[in-house]
């Protein structure tokens, strides 16, 4: 992998880190509302990094599924930070919301290619 697309991942990574220390730090939220930012980030850079490698990792339904889990959690969050943007007034967090969303869309469009039936990585090699 270059070293921008390890960049990349950092990126990807980084709001969830972020999302986690604020929790951890304020002591709210519970274990979903601190980890599952992290865990949904981590899925979807362990897949970027296995489609960039060019390497099968676990099969191509887990991905698929994957994809479309991580696209729908995705674009809830990005309406979320819209909605907080327009009518709550709460910038920072809307901010936060719409950019980890639109930071992903890259690794998804990744992901989807990865898992794709015509994709030969899934092939069975002799």
């Amino acid at each position: 992998m270059r070293l921008t697309q390890w960049m990349y991942t950092l990126l990807l990574l980084l709001p969830a880190i972020l999302r986690l220390v604020e929790k951890l730090l304020s002591h709210t939220g519970g274990f979903a509302s601190r980890y599952g930012p992290l865990m949904a980030m981590g899925l979807l850079a362990i897949g970027y990094i296995a489609a960039t490698r060019n390497c099968p990792v676990i099969n191509r339904v887990f991905w698929r599924g994957s994809f479309w889990l991580l696209s729908a959690l995705l674009s809830l969050a990005g309406v979320y930070g819209l909605i907080l943007l327009a009518f709550a007034g709460n910038v920072t967090a809307g901010a936060a919301l719409l950019v980890a969303a639109v930071i992903a869309i890259p690794a998804l469009s990744s992901l989807y290619r990865y898992s794709s039936v015509s994709s030969t990585i899934w092939e069975n090699k002799p």
